[in-house]
């Protein structure tokens, strides 16, 4: 490994901080809030849809505890025919 003096090293500090400075550097805030606010929407929209499905599942889970009442047939629709074969075997 080079042993670098303090002196060399503050020469090489000097020469980078003279150098003339990327332009690409000054649209940089631009593009770094940009990515927050995309970030930010990706979490609230993330948040979201897990609060939705917790509040389907407890739904579903609420709405199969809760006595309903027996399920019953319906009545005969109108035109039946008494020879129709649910008539015929008593059902």
């Amino acid at each position: 490994m080079e042993y670098v003096e303090m002196s060399d090293l503050d020469q090489m500090l000097a020469q980078i901080r003279a150098m003339p400075v990327d332009s690409r550097l000054e649209q940089m805030d631009g593009a770094v809030m940009q990515g927050l606010t995309r970030r930010r929407e990706q979490g609230v929209a993330r948040r979201s849809l897990m609060l939705a499905g917790l509040l389907a599942v407890g739904i579903g889970w609420a709405g199969s505890i809760v006595p309903s009442a027996p399920a019953q047939a319906a009545p005969a629709p109108i035109g039946m025919s008494d020879y129709a074969p649910s008539r015929l075997l008593g059902q």
